[in-house]
């Protein structure tokens, strides 16, 4: 059988397509490891009518909604490789092998957490990378925000908003010019340069950051950098083109530079978001999809 797409991914943004394809009554394929990038996080937020909810709720729910289209499929398993040959993908997996005529990599990122002993014991609980997500859940506490890079200043400006107090910790780095160190200093935030190299705490509740020269800082929770990249392996046997950034160049249509191959979702921003926009990308994407299936088949 040759699938008219294949989704890789069956996080919000692939299952929102998933949906899509099934109401476009085009033979679709879901392909997940069931290994999302959220599986720390206890709720997710900003998503109407679903706020609050655990992510793997979440998940469950829209693969049930995508259950009610009997054009598309599900399977538990992991891709390997994509190949393309003679205008079709080759989608091999750990148990299995499928033909499709687009892919749409909806994998979401692959998250690496910053080299702080312990983070990995509170990330997820009191101590989040995503203030939009998270700040309102810390409000009114003193909470640190650990970041290497100019985006300090950025988070900052958001986090303050929702906290007591905030600790600004640039790990290891001085990135800040003069000018922002003196508006710290004006409005009396406390600036630390040195690496962080540890955190304290039990239960999920971070208490303190542990830092190079021996300081420890009290704190109630903390926002921190994470890293991400979308350099899977399965996609290796396809040069597909990336800016210097590494993120995927697409079209308005969330295609890449291989005519048919496609991207939603985090995987597509390069940058970790709320589960309500990678669903709506997802959905978006799905129908662009379909469009250009559409379209070649009503030319013939």
């Amino acid at each position: 059988m040759i699938y008219e797409a294949i989704i890789i991914g069956g996080g919000p943004a692939g299952l929102s397509a998933a949906l899509n394809f099934g109401r476009g009554m085009r033979h679709t394929l879901v392909i997940d490891d069931h290994n999302p990038r959220n599986q720390v996080t206890d709720e997710s937020h900003g998503y109407l009518t679903q706020d609050g909810i655990p992510p793997r709720l979440f998940r469950q729910r829209a693969a049930n909604d995508v259950t009610k289209y009997k054009h598309v499929k599900q399977t538990d398993d992991r891709v390997i490789e994509v190949t393309k040959k003679n205008n079709l993908f080759y989608v091999a997996t750990k148990n299995s092998s499928y033909v499709t005529q687009q892919v749409l990599i909806a994998t979401g990122l692959r998250e690496s957490l910053p080299n702080i002993d312990n983070i990995e014991a509170f990330y997820g609980k009191s101590v989040f990378y995503c203030p939009w997500c998270d700040g309102y859940e810390m409000r009114n506490k003193t909470l640190a925000i650990i970041n290497p890079t100019q985006a300090i200043m950025h988070l900052a400006k958001i986090v303050t908003n929702f906290a007591k107090e905030i600790i600004l910790f640039t790990d290891g780095t001085d990135v800040l010019d003069q000018a922002e160190k003196q508006l710290l200093k004006k409005k009396q935030i406390p600036l630390y340069h040195q690496k962080v190299i540890g955190m304290k705490g039990q239960d999920g509740q971070v208490t303190a950051l542990q830092l190079e020269n021996g300081v420890e800082v009290p704190i109630e929770g903390a926002f921190t950098y994470v890293n991400w990249d979308t350099n899977f392996d399965f996609l290796k046997s396809l040069p597909i083109e990336r800016d210097e950034t590494g993120k995927f160049k697409v079209d308005s249509l969330g295609q890449t530079s291989i005519p048919g191959l496609f991207v939603a979702g985090e995987a597509k921003e390069s940058f970790a978001g709320q589960l309500i926009d990678a669903a709506a990308n997802g959905g978006m994407t799905a129908k662009m999809m379909m469009m250009q299936q559409f379209e070649k088949e009503f030319t013939k």
